[in-house]
């Protein structure tokens, strides 16, 4: 269908949806008002079919902005999909408001009233880092004791770069800022990076948009008091995914002989350049197999919508190429594998942060992971299993907030213990 019919059929659509909506209330409403109130069952018809209208109605909308990109146009008409896609889009509503609308007002309020003037000092804004889009730019947050220059070679700070989640699809540098600023509290040099997302680049690009944020850090973060050779790279949800993704294919790549090198369908992204060495990974509430995840999605009626699916090639090839636990289970069956180089090249800290409440991503993915990279014989291997949390929860509970998060004291533990800074002096705004 062409795009202009989507667009008229999305408009038409948002119109029957305020038509149900408007119908379905008021009726709902007359059967409480005298003296509607003795024949309100009436109405009850009326009610449910506006119920019905108005459920199809979300459900559709949902599948023309986000399940018709790189795919034929189809709509969803099976009771039980129109059900779940509701849930989804409503768990999804419900999630926004209450956490994350008031943490962008307090993100305002803390830039403009509290920092105020320091806020050139303390964040380095929109910096580019040679991605092959212009637009994609970066954010460095530096802890104040890093602003003089010549405390630079005795205060050299550890350095976090931060993928941020959003389905591979959705998501800005700005809206982390408040972990960033956590993070930086804490006394780590933050580097939160744009990549593209899709419907603009799929998993190869944003790779490299990764990739090539890495190298800058590596090359340019000492001049904002970071360290170097102490980078370490923190991802949630998709961004978990990503962070994991790019570390496991470079080492694979790197520990292959020569003749695998030729036979082995993983490609290195950006050939040119060398990626660091990374000192350690923190991975919260991500994806780690792909095919896995696309069953989940599937049971939760939400692989037709998810970018996932698309952004990692739509085939069952192509989920195992891009499957952290996949490929690594792979590469350890490989005799083209050089599995003592393998182990080496593996960033030698890794902390996996999961909640036993998450419907997202289960639990079960960390789980896994967490068992091939065992065999890895990873020298610091954590496994937190955080009780009662939910997907959102990790990210939210490490930004910095006035209010209280019952997640904030064990996940700034968590993070001091495995980064072994407990010594840094904690600022105070």
């Amino acid at each position: 269908m062409a795009g202009l019919h989507i667009d008229l059929l999305r408009h038409a659509l948002i119109i029957v949806l305020c038509g149900s909506y408007l119908v379905g209330s008021t009726f709902f409403t007359l059967m409480f008002i005298p003296p509607f109130a003795l024949f309100g069952w009436v109405f009850l018809p009326i009610v449910a079919c506006s119920v019905i209208v108005g459920a199809y109605s979300i459900a559709w909308i949902v599948y023309l902005y986000k399940g018709q990109t790189d795919r034929s146009f189809n709509l969803p008409y099976n009771p039980k999909r129109i059900f779940k896609i509701n849930y989804a889009f409503f768990s999804f509503l419900w999630t926004s408001i209450i956490m994350f609308v008031p943490l962008f007002a307090e993100y305002g309020y803390f830039k403009f009233f509290v920092l105020g003037k320091r806020i050139r000092r303390i964040i380095k804004e929109d910096i580019y880092y040679g991605s092959n889009s212009n637009s994609n730019r970066l954010d460095v947050y530096i802890p104040d004791t890093s602003k003089y220059p010549q405390m630079f070679d005795a205060a050299f700070h550890p350095v976090i770069v931060f993928i941020h989640g959003g389905s591979w699809g959705s998501g800005d540098k700005i809206w982390y800022s408040l972990l960033a600023l956590r993070l930086r509290q804490m006394g780590y040099v933050v580097v939160v990076p744009n990549v593209t997302l899709y419907p603009k680049a799929k998993v190869d690009v944003m790779l490299s948009d990764i990739k090539r944020t890495l190298v800058w850090t590596k090359r340019f973060i000492s001049k904002f008091g970071g360290d170097p050779n102490k980078i370490y790279i923190m991802g949630h949800s998709s961004g978990a995914h990503l962070a994991s993704l790019v570390t496991v294919r470079d080492s694979i790549i790197k520990s292959q002989t020569m003749e695998g090198r030729v036979s082995s369908n993983l490609n290195d992204i950006d050939p040119e350049l060398e990626l660091p060495k990374i000192a350690g990974l923190i991975l919260m509430a991500g994806i780690y197999d792909i095919r896995r995840h696309y069953l989940w999605e599937t049971k939760r009626g939400v692989e037709e919508i998810s970018p996932m699916g698309r952004v990692m090639g739509d085939s069952p090839e192509s989920f195992e190429m891009n499957s952290p636990t996949l490929l690594l289970q792979s590469a350890m069956k490989d005799r083209e594998v050089d599995f003592n180089k393998l182990k080496k090249l593996m960033p030698q800290k890794i902390l996996l942060i999961h909640g036993d409440m998450d419907e997202t991503v289960p639990l079960e993915s960390t789980l896994r992971f967490n068992l091939v990279l065992s065999d890895l014989n990873i020298e610091d291997l954590r496994l937190r299993i955080m009780n009662g949390m939910e997907h959102s929860d990790p990210v939210v509970g490490m930004m910095y907030s006035p209010f209280r998060n019952r997640f904030t004291p064990h996940l700034i533990s968590e993070l001091g213990n495995f980064m072994l800074q407990d010594d840094l002096e904690i600022e105070e705004y």
